[in-house]
């Protein structure tokens, strides 16, 4: 029998109450338990702020909801 991996950070699905956690796949990418890629809330994201900073290989990247409600990622 193999040992359990560690269950990594918590994991917000929309239409779930409470986070939920998952451990990486077998290939190293994060994925939930029905196997498709971690969905987060925006809400929960920016934590009810409107801008979020996202690092990705030392790059700094914003993510902003505009004053329509549609979401913006730019470098």
């Amino acid at each position: 029998m193999s040992a359990k991996k560690p269950l990594a950070g918590p994991v917000f699905r929309q239409g779930v109450t409470g986070p939920t956690t998952t451990a990486p796949a077998a290939d190293g990418h994060q994925r939930g338990a029905s196997g498709c890629n971690v969905r987060y809330r925006v809400d929960e994201l920016l934590k009810g702020g409107r801008e979020a900073v996202l690092i990705h290989r030392g790059q700094e990247y914003r993510l902003r909801i505009t004053s329509t409600g549609k979401l913006i990622l730019t470098k």
